[in-house]
């Protein structure tokens, strides 16, 4: 059986990571980005997988490795003296299990720089937020878990989860509590995860909390109070 850990524990632990590891977005007071612009920045962003030295590819995955996802594109601050617009991209690539980070000047249309970076989990995005719910559904034990749970905080059968239920999720790393977790659990960070919040339609919050590997597709963990 899957350890159960601390709800209370993991949601103050992972609030504090969230706000550590979104450093990008507290750079500068900067005029941000228009939604052309934006458009433009993620356009002109390389679409191609980046080559690594160092490959993470996920094992044990039931399903195909996703697509490359766009995380976030913001204002790139200016050097002193600098005038131009520049944006930068953040895009994960769950075949390696990087972020880029492309530098777009959106003067000249042209990428400026890039880089990538392992073990930079940027919060989740509402596409992902519906792959993990789904994922979370589909599998029959994690189905039984909620079904039971849905039946003792309402009394009432969960036949439609997309329906009946609230979901909300954040990037979950295994440096929350590291001796805490299985084998599985312990990638987070390095791959790509989520910890999954479920709510009643009332929004009282479910006792189980799934852990869902984005990289990998798979649960590897539930916690819970």
């Amino acid at each position: 059986m899957p350890k159960i850990l601390s709800l209370r524990t993991l949601l103050h632990c992972a609030t504090l990571l969230c706000a550590l590891t979104h450093l990008p977005a507290v750079a500068n007071n900067l005029d941000p980005l228009s939604e052309a612009e934006i458009a433009r920045a993620t356009q002109r962003a390389n679409t191609a997988p980046p080559v690594s030295t160092v490959r993470s590819t996920p094992t044990n995955s039931s399903t195909t490795t996703p697509a490359p996802e766009l995380l976030l594109v913001e204002r790139h601050p200016n050097a002193k003296g600098q005038t131009a617009r520049l944006a930068d991209v953040y895009t994960y690539y769950y075949s390696t299990n990087e972020t880029l980070i492309e530098v777009i000047d959106l003067d000249t249309n042209q990428v400026i720089s890039s880089r990538r970076e392992q073990n930079l989990q940027l919060p989740l995005t509402a596409n992902e937020l519906q792959r993990a719910s789904a994922l979370i559904f589909a599998d029959d034990e994690q189905r039984s878990l909620l079904d039971a749970e849905f039946k003792r905080i309402t009394g009432q059968t969960l036949n439609n989860p997309m329906q009946q239920l609230q979901v909300k999720a954040f990037v979950f790393h295994a440096s929350s509590l590291p001796e805490q977790l299985n084998a599985a659990s312990q990638q987070c960070g390095l791959h790509r995860c989520a910890q999954v919040l479920l709510y009643t339609a009332d929004s009282v919050v479910f006792e189980v909390s799934p852990i869902v590997n984005l990289s990998a597709g798979v649960i590897t963990q539930n916690i819970g109070f």
